[in-house]
């Protein structure tokens, strides 16, 4: 039922699809969907869950390998980016809520989840100055460059051509992000200092 309203979702969107759409597509009658999930803003709900936990558990997975500020930036940024390729039909619902008339969105906040994911984007890039790795910079605004980097590469439909995977862009892009705020002390390249 879950895969069902995503795809209806993603769409038609969230505001014009109904529960019998959801119902038909699924093949259940009403009382399941009831039962399981309340009504159709509870759908979404388990499905804003369910990647909720994909994104935790990849970004959770990725810091830990992260030995620098630089390679946890990285590896956040991939995480996320990779988590959106592959659900794409989630990104979609997710703009087409906030695009959409306020009044029609279930109540499940996207701008505070966006606004997380920038506010720990920007923990990691102060511990990247805090350290020396980086040099003094707006913490805020490069959360937001580097949050545009995982846009683009999430999407590579946008900008590249065949079946290119989102990673190889995205690194060139954190790259020169990276690179430019590299401290005097920090390595280039975004590799560790060779002794």
């Amino acid at each position: 039922m879950l895969r069902a309203a995503k795809r209806l979702f993603a769409s038609k969107g969230y505001a014009a699809t109904t529960v019998r759409d959801v119902l038909r597509e699924a093949g259940v009658t009403a009382p399941v969907l009831y039962y399981h999930f309340g009504n159709k803003e509870g759908v979404f709900l388990a499905l804003a869950r369910e990647a909720r936990e994909k994104i935790d558990a990849a970004v959770e997975a990725a810091l830990g390998r992260g030995a620098t500020a630089s390679e946890r930036i990285r590896g956040y940024c991939r995480a996320i980016a990779a988590v959106r390729r592959d659900d794409a039909d989630l990104v979609r619902i997710a703009d087409s809520i906030l695009s959409g008339p306020p009044e029609a969105a279930p109540r499940f906040d996207i701008r505070s989840a966006i606004a997380e994911t920038v506010r720990r984007l920007e923990t990691l890039v102060r511990q990247g100055i805090e350290s020396g790795e980086l040099r003094p910079c707006d913490a805020r605004s490069v959360a937001l460059a580097l949050l545009g980097a995982v846009e683009i590469a999430a999407r590579p439909v946008w900008f590249t051509r065949g079946k290119r995977s989102c990673r190889d862009p995205l690194d060139r892009i954190l790259s020169v992000i990276l690179q430019g705020l590299a401290g005097s002390s920090a390595p280039r390249g975004g590799g560790r200092r060779r002794p």
